[in-house]
This record gives structure tokens, C-alpha cells and sequence, in this order.
């Protein structure tokens, strides 16, 4: 992939002591080996990452603590008010501000990972070689790491640990059955899809910022920060702010359009789309990332799925697939009281399917479901096979947007191209 050559892992996520460290700990319990956690067994969760985001996992973890579940025994952050703050949140746990030694501690089962989008993948990598479980937030990676995103699946398969990524549209219990009735042909061949996500403003990438004066030093570790990003002088809008910049995420196309995109590439079992083509730009807010965002991404004999997104006006755009005989359809149900799915056939005699959604956007109920495959070992529902197929299209079409060109996919080693 040409526009992403430059992107190594630095001295910070891969130093000798760092690889020693995971070696070590794979020696001594091989991962492959380890028992599955006992019904009895309560999990124990370490946070790498612990702004607001991370907030929403702690809060949660803390309610399946009351449970007798789970429960949150470190955090770790490379700022350190926000860090003592997680600790004192999560009732005094451990602090670290190297990942690495949060990884060596033997209560952690779990990793939550709510850093920035470039240090995803790093860190995961870092965690399953640890014998650690995940909850990765999405996206799984940063636009220019795919490569590191199929390395996560092939670490994920060698030892045996499991990776949820927190998109949660992909809580709801009522895929199964929709996946089934596709394949039954419910709709015929599906040709077509449309998704978006509209909104007005970009107050969720402009993050506040809870110290104008923050500068690096012993409680803010800017080099750690950056990983493998280029090296910049440092700035409080890099730091606290960083959805809006190129070098630590994606803009829209990962950060928003991901949530709308996974269900339809679970529900119609896509694989790796033939090519892609990005567009938008930058045309109301002062930011690096695009506020606009479209693309296309064309399936090996189909479906075509367009994807469009803006955050300067909030009127919506239907979720609809097509196919050659009916269409699903993203709606609201009964009134407009329930939202859920509406599968409309086009055959004589066959009536329209109302399946009230069962929980999609429910972020607790992701981590229910990663805390159950903990014990059962089963493949969580946002797992790293899904992930790696979601993030293909989203990094290619960031690659067509930046060179305005278009994004393929190599067959036999899944790298992609631009021509």
C-alpha cells in the first residue's frame, strides 16, 4: 500500500524489553493452554485509555461488579490527572502509565482499549501476545494500518484469545434470524445498499479541553502518545482533540459511518469489497478530517453499497438493502414507536417481516457478550473476522479520498492498492 509505507511501530509500542516481556509471559503460560474462565470466576478488567469514552466501559464494568461478572483491577494513561481520576472512579485500582506493565499484571484478564485510533491496533497486538482478551474500540485500526489490522487476526488466531471491537450496532440479538432469511432468499439477490449517518456539528471531534496549560512532561507522555505517528511539536488540540487530525484518525468514514456499515456487512456475510472510491472534504469546519464524507465500495458480483455522511445538516437517510425481489429496510415500526427492521418482499403472497431491534446500541450488552465468550471461548459478535472486513472498505476509501484515486484489494494477500 504505497500511501502508508512510512508507517512502522516505533520504540514505544515495540522495544526489546517490551518483546522480551510479552515472550516471556507467553512462555510461562501459553495462551493456548490456559483454562477458560470458570462460571464462578469473576473477570478482571484493566483500562488502557481512560478519557470519555473509556468512562462509558468503567461505568459498566462497575455495574457487572455488583453482579459478581467482572471488575475493573488497573488503568492505564499517559496523562495523569485523567488517570488518577480512572483509578478513584473504579475504586482505587492499580495505576500504570506504560501499557505494558498493565499487561504483565496477572488479575487482568480483559483489556479495554479506548485510545486514540492509531495506538488500536499496537495495543491489541501487544494484549493477545500477553494472553489478554479485548475490547478494542472501533475502529479496529488507524486508516493507515491495515496491514496491523490482518496481523491482529493472525495473533488472535495463534494464541487462541479473543477480540471484540466496540461497535454497538452489533449488540442486537435479531442478526441470526435476518442473516437466515437472506439466505432463504427472502429478498432475492441483494444488489444494492444505501447507509449514512447526518448529523450537525462536529462536537464530537472537537473534544473539550480540561487544561489549556497542559504541556509533556512527568504527567504527560507525548512521546507515548504519538506511537508511530509522525513526530510534531506538541499542542493541547493534538492531545485532547485528536479525532480531527489525519495522523490519529480517520474522520467520519471510521469514526461514524463504521457504526452504520458493520450490520450490513454482517446481515448480507460480505468479504472483501473489489474496489472502493472515497470522496468528501473539509467545507464547514476548521479541521483536518473531512466533515463530508461518501463512498462506494463494489462487491465482487455485488451488492454496491454507498455510504454518505455530513456533519452540517442532521436529516437522516434511510438504511435500505435491495434486492432483486424485496428490500430490508432500517425503520421505524408500529407506529413509530419501535425502531427495527422491515423485510418487504416483492413475490405475490409473501407479507412484509417486522423485527423489532433486541438491543442494537447497547454497549453494555457488547461487553455481556464478551464476558460470556470469555468463559465459553465462542467468538464474540463484533469479533476480529468481522472487524478486519469492516475496516478494509473504511481504509480504502480514506486511502481514494487523500490520493483521489481508486482502492483495490489483493485477492491472494488481502493488501491494498491505489490506481
Amino acid at each position: 500500500m504505497s500511501s502508508d509505507k512510512h508507517t512502522s511501530r516505533r520504540s514505544f509500542l515495540r522495544t526489546a524489553t517490551a518483546t522480551g516481556a510479552a515472550a516471556t509471559l507467553i512462555s510461562q503460560h501459553s495462551v493456548l493452554a490456559q483454562p477458560a474462565k470458570g462460571a464462578n470466576d469473576r473477570i478482571g478488567v484493566g483500562f488502557i485509555g481512560t478519557g470519555s469514552r473509556s468512562r462509558t466501559h468503567q461505568d459498566i464494568v462497575r455495574k457487572f461488579q455488583k453482579q459478581g461478572i467482572a471488575e475493573p483491577v488497573a488503568v492505564c494513561d499517559v496523562y495523569r490527572p485523567r488517570l488518577e481520576e480512572a483509578s478513584k472512579r473504579c475504586g482505587g485500582v492499580k495505576m500504570y502509565d506504560e501499557h505494558e506493565k498493565l499487561l504483565e499484571d496477572p488479575n487482568v484478564d480483559v483489556v479495554c482499549i479506548a485510545a486514540p485510533d492509531r495506538l488500536h491496533a499496537p495495543l491489541t497486538i501487544d494484549a493477545l501476545n500477553a494472553g489478554k482478551d479485548v475490547y478494542c474500540e472501533k475502529p479496529l485500526t488507524h486508516w493507515s494500518q491495515f496491514d496491523l489490522a490482518k496481523e491482529i487476526k493472525a495473533v488472535a488466531t495463534k494464541t487462541g484469545r479473543l477480540v471484540q471491537v466496540g461497535t454497538q450496532h452489533m449488540a442486537d440479538d435479531n442478526y441470526p434470524k435476518i442473516i437466515q432469511l437472506i439466505r432463504d432468499g427472502i429478498i432475492g439477490k441483494p444488489v444494492h445498499v444505501q447507509c449514512g449517518y447526518f448529523r450537525r456539528g462536529d462536537w464530537g471531534e472537537r473534544m473539550a479541553i480540561p487544561d489549556l496549560n497542559a504541556k509533556p512532561g512527568p504527567d504527560l507522555n507525548w512521546e507515548r502518545f504519538l506511537g508511530d505517528a509522525p513526530k510534531v511539536p506538541f499542542s493541547v488540540s493534538r492531545f485532547f482533540q485528536w479525532r480531527m487530525f489525519w495522523d490519529y484518525a480517520g474522520g467520519p468514514a471510521t469514526d461514524l459511518l463504521v457504526h452504520t456499515f458493520t450490520p450490513i456487512l454482517c446481515v448480507l456475510e460480505l468479504g472483501f469489497p473489489e474496489r472502493v472510491f472515497g470522496g468528501g472534504g473539509t467545507f464547514q469546519f476548521n479541521r483536518e478530517v473531512p466533515d463530508q464524507c461518501n463512498l462506494i465500495a463494489d462487491y465482487p458480483d455485488g451488492p454496491s453499497v454507498v455510504m454518505s455522511n455530513s456533519l452540517s445538516n442532521h436529516v437522516p437517510e434511510d438504511t435500505i438493502i435491495r434486492g432483486t425481489d424485496g428490500v430490508i429496510k432500517w425503520a421505524m415500526l408500529q407506529g413509530g414507536k419501535d425502531y427495527g427492521v422491515r423485510i418487504v418482499p416483492f413475490a405475490k403472497g409473501k407479507e412484509e417481516i417486522r423485527i423489532p431491534w433486541k438491543g442494537q446500541g447497547d454497549t453494555s450488552k457488547l461487553w455481556a457478550d464478551l464476558l460470556d465468550c470469555v468463559k465459553t471461548r465462542q467468538q464474540p459478535k463484533c469479533n476480529i473476522d468481522m472487524a478486519l472486513r469492516v475496516q478494509a472498505p473504511l481504509s480504502m476509501a480514506i486511502l481514494s479520498h487523500r490520493e483521489s484515486k481508486v482502492a483495490t484489494i489483493s485477492p491472494e494477500d488481502q493488501s491494498l492498492v491505489l490506481s
